[in-house]
């Protein structure tokens, strides 16, 4: 995507890398399976929001993945469920 001015482009490389730093082994194996599966199609909307989720605490993205918690944030939803169905 070309960079306009006005939206920032994701960096892939960072998120990649952001989502093989985890402090639970758990978070580690569903973000491995999840980018070797889907990384590569996400747009740029997609991929803010899994930089929004990479940003949450490990314990809370866990609870929220693993079905423990509600996923509350509408534009998670879809991601969440991927990351869950892994």
């Amino acid at each position: 995507m070309e960079d306009n001015g006005n939206t920032p482009t994701i960096n892939r490389g960072r998120l990649r890398w952001l989502a093989s730093r985890h402090a639970l082994l758990e978070l580690d194996i569903v973000f491995r399976k999840f980018l070797d599966e889907h990384f590569d199609s996400l747009d740029e909307a997609n991929l803010a929001v899994l930089e929004e989720l990479l940003a949450l605490e490990d314990h809370d993205l866990w609870e929220m993945i693993s079905g423990r918690r509600e996923c509350t944030e509408a534009r998670w939803k879809e991601l969440v469920g991927l990351l869950r169905a892994g």
